[in-house]
């Protein structure tokens, strides 16, 4: 489980991470150009479910949009026209936020609605959901999100806040990064959080939250969070109090070990 943290520790937390993404959009844009494999995987198993998915007009939200590397892999794999509603709250990351990203398919068969949002601050003031659509979404995602949450509340919550947006039939896939289980980014993570809490005078942290660095870049730390398959039923158990949702896949992909991440395909019922 994570560490029980106050919300003056979780805001503390969100700033090292907004200043991360701040400071190092470019070089962190950089790294994030390629699909993810998991993605695939995510979106076949959404067509065998649904044969026609891919070929109607979809809705789509994106918790977390980045530099909208999603929506350009979505864009190439859909027929039907494509309506997004991206969130973030770095809007560095997203290529031409206040206009169109230059890769992104022709206006007619695709809309982007970009909305600086910071998550945790709407999570914990519990208004996430009041800035979000409700029931109209035919797919919704949150990719490189959940492990930036510091507790397990805030996450639940926004998987909750993910599923209130679907319509009946759609589908979300949420992914949680398993860094915890690379040698090389566990060593990491147990040097820069030692070092980090002292730099930035925080209080203990649970044995699967962390601060990571970036590259070489110096005082420079993201918070995370590792989720395991046992909080993952949890956060799943406590979501479906507000929402009908459905598990139809879990399962690890990408990186070199083809595990660096957890997925979770889910559908809302019908």
């Amino acid at each position: 489980m994570s560490g029980d943290f106050d919300d003056a520790t979780v805001r503390t937390l969100n700033a090292l991470t907004s200043d991360f993404y701040a400071r190092e959009a470019a070089s962190f844009s950089a790294t994030r150009q390629a699909p993810w494999q998991g993605w695939v995987r995510a979106l076949s198993l959404i067509s065998e479910t649904d044969p026609h998915f891919a070929t109607r007009p979809l809705n789509v939200l994106d918790l977390g949009c980045g530099n909208l590397r999603f929506e350009r892999f979505l864009s190439e794999r859909v027929r039907g026209p494509l309506s997004v509603c991206a969130v973030d709250n770095c809007p560095p990351l997203v290529e031409g936020a206040s206009g169109r990203p230059s890769a992104l398919p022709p206006e007619e068969d695709f809309s982007l609605s970009f909305h600086q949002i910071d998550l945790v601050d709407r999570l914990l003031e519990r208004t996430l959901r009041d800035a979000l659509p409700t029931g109209t979404g035919d797919l919704a995602v949150a990719f490189g999100v959940m492990h930036h949450l510091p507790r397990l509340d805030l996450r639940a919550q926004m998987l909750a806040c993910l599923g209130r947006s679907l319509r009946p039939g759609g589908f979300a896939i949420i992914s949680f990064w398993l860094f915890l289980d690379d040698p090389c980014l566990a060593a990491k993570a147990e040097h820069t959080t030692a070092e980090g809490r002292i730099a930035c005078d925080l209080p203990p942290f649970g044995p699967r939250d962390a601060l990571l660095p970036w590259q070489h870049a110096k005082g420079v730390y993201r918070f995370c969070h590792h989720c395991n398959d046992e909080e993952i039923d949890q956060l799943i158990a406590t979501a479906q109090l507000e929402a009908p949702l459905t598990e139809l896949a879990r399962f690890s992909a990408d990186g070199k070990s083809g595990t660096l991440n957890r997925y979770l395909v889910l559908q809302c019922a019908l």
